[in-house]
């Protein structure tokens, strides 16, 4: 099968400067402010596959556009095509005019309307004569063109982000003759087969069973999926850490503290016996310095009482009593009898209390000393027990029951992992069972439906390349994903293409015809080696069609995205426009043409006037 590339796209008139883009193989990015003229070049590209004119003649002065292709065996091919008066206004020519080396192929004017020139196009696939196909439900059959097939290979700014499938064309009501044709395109098969018919009654009831149960199953797959986004979310700091060595060295940690606990709880009931036995000593020792100070008293009591009676004594043995005589009343002279002395026995009693007093001091002195230093030994003792008693209730404990916390938060995170793992598990096998559910045989519809003619295992690969392409082009979530046969269109975590952002939309339809093109070089009968996308992640489009903000795609999306096509082209072309292109992304294997709108800068635009 020959392979062709787009080598370049040229616009010229009879009173303005040529103008021209060259193009290699592999992927080539336009770039550059808008009204530069970067839709005008894809519009171009339309216009010489058969399609309307990219711009008017009487606003530009450009009148003949011409493309040159070169096959992979070394062959040329230019095809110029004008733009005339109708009777509607400026038109395309119905006549295109081809110049080539290509055997097998005349150089001559080929016209549109009886489909030669397609027949070229598609002679240039490997298609050597032009094919039947049925293009409605009730088998009519028609030819298949090249213009039927032309959005698998081409889709502009107004559809990249188009609500129904990138598989149909863009207007069309009844997707048959797009799906006939794709699998043509990948088989070879031109579906001339009936299908069996059975009553309303019973296909109605096999279609609203087979509805309920892929809603269910797509409810399903989307709550999995929220719940996958929410789990992954919380657990993004510890993506990287290996859980279970954590909680090994935490677990070490905590022995290692609650040693600490024992060996200073230890301690703590040692002190405690010492300071009960010093307290014990203190108290008795207080007790006798009390038992002391009394004692002291009563020698001190005895002192003065022996005292008294030896100054007593002394004095009265100096007294002389006088009496009257009762006869005569005279004063008699009369000296006491001889009385005996206390004063010695007093004496040596005080001698014997002093002395008892002298060996009190001593012994006072001592029992103030015990007390002192058992009043300094309790002190110690009670401050080594605060202290070791603050270790444990201020530091210890707390760490211990910190560790237990991080020990129970990485288990909850292992536990969390488990259960991503168990969602991830059951979200492929929901999957599986609607693409099984959409797929299965279903003999009961009367309308040819050519959704189900596709190869189980064909569709399949064709949809998992496609669930692998969302998630490498860093979708949020890495959801699961799928084209689903029913709509021929993209499902994502069990949402609906149709019903997200105009930005999102844009980024599936681009990964939808990217991984087509990828498919049918691959395992496809024939391919066109091409794929064409105006603003693919609409940084030309943002302000034009007013997106709000949760409807653009990501900024990691572009960049991925942009980075997965230029590595994966593989043996195919692709032609980009965009207004800005993401940074980050190794351009070095694209070729890029940048617009830049200023004379003194590069090159201005498409067109050498100002009117791009």
């Amino acid at each position: 099968m020959r392979r062709f590339i787009i080598k370049q796209i040229s616009a010229s008139g009879a009173n303005v400067e040529y103008s021209s883009v060259q193009f290699n193989d592999g992927v080539n990015i336009i770039h550059g402010p808008s009204n530069t003229g970067k839709s005008h070049v894809m519009n171009c590209i339309n216009f010489m596959f058969g399609g309307k004119i990219p711009f008017t003649f009487s606003d530009t002065g450009y009148d003949t556009i011409s493309m040159a292709l070169e096959t992979d065996d070394g062959y040329s091919l230019s095809v110029q095509r004008k733009i005339v008066d109708g009777k509607n206004g400026e038109t395309g020519d119905g006549t295109v005019t081809i110049a080539t080396d290509v055997p097998e192929i005349e150089s001559r004017e080929y016209k549109l309307s009886a489909k030669d020139y397609s027949d070229l196009l598609l002679k240039l696939m490997g298609m050597k004569k032009r094919p039947k196909i049925i293009v409605k439900q009730n088998l009519d059959d028609g030819d298949l063109t090249f213009r039927t097939m032309v959005h698998f290979f081409y889709i502009d700014e107004n559809h990249i982000f188009r609500e129904g499938t990138a598989f149909d064309m863009p207007g069309y009501s009844k997707i048959t003759a797009s799906l006939t044709s794709l699998l043509y395109m990948m088989t070879g098969d031109d579906l001339h087969r009936l299908v069996p018919e059975v009553s309303q009654e019973e296909r109605d009831r096999k279609a609203t069973q087979k509805t309920g149960v892929i809603i269910y199953l797509n409810k399903k797959i989307k709550e999995l999926t929220d719940r996958k986004g929410a789990i992954e979310e919380s657990i993004a700091q510890e993506a990287d850490v290996d859980i279970s060595a954590k909680i090994e060295s935490i677990l070490d940690e905590i022995e290692r503290v609650e040693k600490e606990i024992v060996d200073a709880s230890e301690e703590s009931r040692w002190l405690l016996e010492q300071i009960y036995t010093a307290s014990a000593k203190l108290e008795e020792a207080r007790f006798l310095r009390g038992r002391y100070h009394t004692l002291r008293s009563q020698y001190n009591s005895d002192l003065k009482r022996l005292r008294f009676i030896a100054d007593g004594d002394r004095k009265a043995s100096n007294i002389t009593r006088s009496v009257k005589c009762p006869f005569c009343d005279g004063t008699i002279k009369k000296t006491d009898k001889q009385r005996e002395s206390y004063i010695d026995a007093s004496n040596a009693e005080l001698a014997r209390i002093t002395l008892q007093l002298r060996d009190l001091d001593v012994t006072e002195k001592d029992t103030e000393a015990d007390i002192a230093a058992l009043e300094a030994q309790l002190k110690r003792l009670n401050a080594r027990n605060d202290t070791i008693t603050n270790l444990i209730n201020r530091k210890l404990r707390p760490r211990a029951a910190e560790l237990r916390e991080t020990v129970d938060a990485y288990k909850r995170v292992l536990l969390t992992r488990e259960e991503l793992i168990a969602i991830e598990r059951m979200s492929n096998e929901l999957s599986a069972d609607v693409f099984n559910k959409e797929n299965e045989e279903d003999d009961s519809d009367l309308k040819f439906d050519a959704k189900k003619q596709f190869d189980k295992t064909a569709w399949k690969l064709l949809s998992d390349s496609f669930g692998v392409m969302v998630k490498d082009c860093a979708y949020p979530n890495r959801p699961e994903a799928y084209i689903s046969i029913d709509t021929a269109d993209a499902v994502v975590g069990g949402k609906h293409k149709r019903n997200e952002g105009k930005g999102y939309r844009a980024f599936l339809n681009t990964i939808m015809l990217f991984n087509l093109m990828r498919y049918l070089e691959e395992h496809g009968t024939y391919a066109l080696h091409l794929l064409v996308l105006d603003s693919p992640i609409l940084s030309l489009k943002e302000k034009k069609i007013q997106m709000a903000e949760n409807e653009k795609a990501t900024p990691g999306m572009k960049e991925s995205l942009f980075k997965y096509m230029i590595e994966n082209c593989g043996a195919n072309q692709v032609i980009i426009a965009e207004n800005e292109i993401p940074e980050h992304v190794d351009y070095s294997k694209a070729t890029l043409i940048e617009f830049t709108m200023d004379d003194h800068n590069g090159r201005y635009g498409f067109l050498r006037t100002k009117s791009n």
